[in-house]
């Protein structure tokens, strides 16, 4: 089989480096499949840096991204950035230094460091103050068969030419339901989605859901939208050491006793307070001794989230069962899914839905909604529930307490399903829309 060239932008991934807050979402799953894709015989890659409204620190971020990875990416790298052929070099070197943080650990009195300073400081006037030979984005894209971006923020025909452009869609959810969003970001969205060719575009969906969802709306032929559902990180696995789970809990100031587990960012879609609501119920129904609820979540990546918070204070004699862990670092999550009752998910919409494929993949019984992308991920092993029902949320929550064989079985299935999903699958899909678009083209 003939080698696919691929010009591949990974501006969300050099977007992150040198960040300090937490990465996730987009972020995991761009850099996952971009190294399972670097394996494949079938596709050349080269990585570029395009899609971004800088050219040249979208490009140099891109490359110190590549530089940093160890093992390092089977893959080649294009600037995306030009200015005039000595200046472009000049450029980035110094860009490349200053971005790197190596400028600053240069010694203070180093000729080297006074002189890059200076340049520095001399382009910078030139290209963004005066406007005097700015960077402009560029790709030799007769180099290449197809372009993908994994994201919805297409660059310009005009910088592709006529390859092939595949685009990762991951949902339409500010297209759909723009209840769930800002009036922002949904008007944002909808221009983006009205920037794809569906006539000439290739798309990888994440889930079937996604696939029809997408294809409805837009009109795209399903031929030309594809399926590469995601996976589960390797390294989370079911961890039966009680130390590390007690440590973990510690870590996050989770008491003794039973916990149910929720892992989301804040905001309406995913259907929190409904679940604080229905955890509230069951305490004063059924008691509960030492259960807690433990909602895991960055409140700084959520939005729109004041009914959660609001909900979580209305019964405080309940208060103390409901633990907010905020941000929970990647190593700590297999320990966290592992020491949980269970794992709920009552989400009104996903375009996949990742958390719960993680709960199984750690041996962790699930709860999850039984609307959109859900019932793909889950399959029969979990139990699913409507989840506008609050009845039928609360009785999963007490099946699970109650019923030792149930918990045993679903965490059994979990982890059955859970393989059934890797990322190796995930670039076996994406390839295919690969060779797809390239045999379309000629």
């Amino acid at each position: 089989m003939e080698r696919v060239k691929v010009a591949a932008d990974i501006s969300v991934l050099g977007s992150r480096f040198s960040a300090t807050d937490p990465r996730h979402g987009i972020y995991n799953v761009v850099e996952h499949l971009v190294r399972e894709i670097c394996e494949r015989d079938d596709i050349d890659l080269t990585a570029v840096g395009l899609c971004g409204d800088d050219p040249l620190t979208t490009s140099i971020k891109a490359l110190l991204y590549l530089e940093r990875q160890n093992p390092p990416l089977a893959c080649s790298f294009q600037l995306t950035f030009k200015i005039t052929p000595a200046l472009t070099r000049l450029y980035a070197l110094v860009f490349h230094a200053t971005l790197s943080g190596a400028l600053d650990r240069m010694p203070t009195r180093s000729p080297r460091r006074a002189f890059l300073r200076s340049v520095r400081a001399t382009l910078y006037r030139m290209a963004y103050l005066y406007r005097v030979f700015p960077p402009r984005h560029i790709l030799d894209y007769k180099a290449f068969d197809i372009f993908h971006c994994p994201h919805i923020d297409l660059p310009p025909k005009e910088l592709t030419g006529d390859l092939p452009r595949v685009i990762t869609i991951y949902d339409i959810i500010p297209a759909t339901r723009p209840d769930f969003v800002s009036s922002h970001h949904a008007a944002f969205f909808k221009g983006k989605l009205a920037e794809i060719d569906v006539a000439h575009d290739w798309v990888v969906c994440i889930s079937e859901f996604t696939r029809q969802e997408f294809c409805g709306y837009t009109g795209m032929s399903a031929d030309r939208c594809l399926v590469a559902p995601l996976a589960a990180a390797q390294s989370l696995r079911p961890v039966t050491d009680a130390a590390a789970i007690a440590a973990t809990r510690a870590r996050y100031g989770i008491p003794e006793g039973q916990y149910f587990l929720s892992l989301a960012a804040p905001q309406p879609r995913k259907n929190l307070a409904h679940l604080i609501r229905c955890f509230f119920r069951l305490l004063d129904e059924h008691q509960l001794p030492d259960t807690y609820l433990v909602l895991a979540g960055s409140k700084e990546q959520g939005w729109m989230y004041d009914e959660i918070f609001e909900t979580a204070e209305a019964l405080s004699k309940y208060r103390s069962r409901l633990i907010f862990t905020g941000y929970v670092a990647d190593e700590n999550l297999a320990a966290l899914y592992s020491g949980a009752l269970a794992f709920v998910f009552p989400s009104l919409y996903e375009g996949f839905g990742l958390p719960p494929l993680e709960a199984m993949q750690c041996g962790t019984p699930v709860i999850a909604s039984n609307t959109t992308s859900l019932p793909e991920v889950v399959g029969e092993a979990g139990l699913m529930v409507d989840p506008l029902d609050e009845e039928a949320l609360c009785q999963a929550m007490l099946r699970i307490t109650e019923e030792v064989e149930v918990r045993s079985e679903l965490g059994r299935k979990g982890v059955e399903r859970a393989a059934e999903f890797s990322w190796e699958k995930c670039a076996e899909e994406t390839a295919k829309v690969y060779h797809a678009a390239a045999r379309d083209r000629f």
